[in-house]
C-alpha cells in the first residue's frame, strides 16, 4: 500500500527541494549625528551682533563652559543706565543664544556703570556728611554735658540750668534734622546702586566707598530708604531725630520727677516729656 510522507518543504518542478535561505541579517545601525560644538561666547558675539553691543564694550572671555568675563571702556558714572536693545529681539537674523549673551552683556556693563555712578554721587554728599556728623556729635555732646551738671549744681542754679538744657536740646534736634537729611540723599543713593543689580554680591557698601575717599564713617547713622519716607498713615521721626527724642524725653522725665518730689510742681510740669 501507497504511503504519503509529508515534507517538509514543497517540491519545485524539479521535484527537488528548495534550498533553505539563509537567516536575514540586520543592517548595522547608521551612527548618530554628532552633537553640535558649543560655541563659545566670543563667537556668538561676533559680526552679526555687533550693532546690538554696548558703546564700551571691547571683548568677551571665557574661562569654562558657564563662565564669561565681559571688558568695558572704564564708566564715567554720568552714562544712561545699560539696557538691552529692546530691537534685538525683534531681529530674526539673531538666535536666542545670541539675544542671551547680549543680555548678560548688559547686566554686567549695568553693574560696573552702577558702582561707578554711586562712586560719583557718594563723593560730594559724603563730603557734606562728615561736616553735619562733626555739628550732630558736638551739639549731642553739649546736651548729654548740660543735664550731668544737674548733679553738682547749688539749688539756687537749678532753673538757670534748666534753660541752658532746653536750649541745647533744641540745638541738638536741629543737628539731627540735618544729618537725617543728608543721610536720606545717601539712602537714596546707596538704594539706586543695589535696584541697578540682580544679585547681592555686586552691590556696594557705602563704608567701601567712603574708605576709598578717606572718609571715616565709623558709628554714623545712615538707614534704609524706607526709614526716611514719610508713610499714608502716620507720621515719623527721622531715624537720628527718634533717637534723639527718646534720650529728650528722658531727661525731661527724670528731672520732671526730681522737681516733683523738691515740690517745684509747677516747674515739674512743664518739664514733662514732650516733642519739641
Amino acid at each position: 500500500m501507497a504511503h504519503m510522507i509529508p515534507l517538509a518543504h514543497a517540491l519545485d518542478d524539479s521535484h527537488l527541494s528548495p534550498a533553505v535561505p539563509a537567516p536575514a541579517v540586520p543592517a548595522p545601525a547608521a551612527p548618530a549625528p554628532a552633537a553640535p560644538a558649543p560655541v563659545g561666547a566670543a563667537a556668538l558675539l561676533a559680526a552679526g551682533t555687533t550693532r546690538y553691543h554696548h558703546p564700551h564694550y571691547l571683548r568677551v572671555e571665557q574661562s569654562d563652559p558657564d563662565q564669561v568675563r565681559f571688558f568695558f571702556r572704564e564708566f564715567t558714572g554720568r552714562e544712561s543706565e545699560p539696557s538691552s536693545p529692546l530691537e534685538m529681539y525683534r531681529d530674526p537674523a539673531l538666535t536666542s543664544e545670541q539675544c542671551t549673551m547680549i543680555g548678560r552683556q548688559y547686566t554686567a556693563a549695568r553693574v560696573l556703570w552702577s558702582k561707578r555712578r554711586m562712586r560719583v554721587q557718594a563723593a560730594p554728599l559724603l563730603e557734606t556728611a562728615a561736616l553735619r556728623w562733626s555739628a550732630w556729635t558736638i551739639a549731642h555732646d553739649t546736651m548729654m554735658s548740660r543735664f550731668v551738671e544737674f548733679a553738682t549744681l547749688p539749688d539756687d542754679r537749678w532753673r538757670s540750668q534748666v534753660l541752658r538744657l532746653l536750649d541745647a536740646h533744641r540745638v541738638a534736634r536741629q543737628m539731627a534734622a540735618d544729618w537725617d537729611d543728608i543721610a536720606e540723599q545717601l539712602a537714596v543713593v546707596v538704594d539706586d546702586q543695589h535696584s541697578a543689580v540682580n544679585d547681592w554680591s555686586d552691590e556696594v557698601d557705602l563704608a567701601v566707598v567712603a574708605a576709598e575717599l578717606g572718609v571715616d564713617v565709623k558709628g554714623w547713622l545712615v538707614d534704609h530708604i524706607s526709614a526716611y519716607r514719610a508713610t499714608p498713615y502716620y507720621r515719623h521721626d527721622t531715624p537720628l531725630v527718634a533717637r534723639l527724642v527718646k534720650t529728650i524725653d528722658e531727661q525731661r522725665a527724670r528731672l520732671a520727677d526730681v522737681a516733683h518730689l523738691t515740690a517745684d510742681h509747677d516747674t515739674g510740669r512743664q518739664l514733662a516729656p514732650n516733642r519739641l
